[in-house]
């Protein structure tokens, strides 16, 4: 199944269409960027007031990120954002690593001109944003083509499963990519992802399946690998 590339992925959304969309989108995003803190809990009558929103949509967008387990149901005790933990950044990593490198070795073994053209367009695209270190439109785009870019480098895997599963282990790692972006920038750490993004992109293009593979696991890890260092207490935290 090959990932839709419609206009949307390489700019901003289109306009929500319902006030469930438009909430759905608002807490997504101030889950992922940390605003509302991992987990919290998510009491309907704080959520109603804060985001003015009714109970109906405001449900129908809490189930909706439920599924995608961005939120946690408690029960009787209603809903709580997911936390985020070293074993989950780990778990998640892994778990992509498996999925994605699978996906694409496959898709370098048989994807055609019209693959590689893909490749180079959502690459491209990506390019031309900056990368973010705080919540906004910008960032909306980016984080769009960036998950553009990764599914597409999978498209031609000819597996459903393979591209539903890197799809939902995308968003739940953009948590833990972000708070690694947002805490290493205001430690003054830096990283360059659009050289690891272009190494991919060189070696996928070579239909060298084994550097392929080693740049994306690399990509992965260092991520990881920040993130982990990021959700680590600091001294003054720790002597607390």
């Amino acid at each position: 199944m090959t990932p839709r590339m419609s206009e949307p992925e390489y700019g901003v959304l289109e306009e929500p269409r319902t006030v469930s969309e438009a909430i759905y989108r608002k807490l997504r995003s101030d889950i992922i960027w940390g605003i509302l803190a991992p987990g919290a809990p998510l009491r309907s009558d704080e959520l109603r007031r804060n985001y003015d929103v009714g109970i109906s949509p405001l449900r129908e967008a809490l189930s909706r990120l439920a599924s995608e387990r961005l939120v946690i149901s408690s029960g009787q005790r209603g809903f709580r954002v997911s936390p985020i933990g070293d074993a989950a950044v780990v778990d998640i990593t892994q778990t992509r690593l498996v999925i994605e490198c699978a996906a694409l070795e496959r898709s370098i073994a048989e994807g055609d001109v019209a693959w590689e053209t893909r490749v180079v367009a959502t690459h491209h695209a990506l390019s031309r944003v900056p990368f973010p270190t705080s919540q906004g439109a910008d960032a909306e785009v980016w984080t769009r083509r960036h998950k553009a870019f990764h599914m597409a480098l999978l498209s031609a895997c000819h597996s459903e499963w393979q591209i539903h599963l890197a799809d939902l282990l995308f968003d739940q790692a953009e948590r833990f990519r972000i708070l690694r972006a947002v805490k290493t920038a205001a430690a003054g750490k830096r990283r360059d992802p659009a050289k690891e993004h272009q190494e991919i992109v060189d070696a996928v293009l070579d239909r060298d399946v084994e550097r392929s593979v080693a740049a994306l696991r690399s990509h992965y890890r260092v991520t990881m690998e920040m993130a982990l260092e990021a959700l680590a207490p600091s001294a003054e935290e720790a002597a607390q």
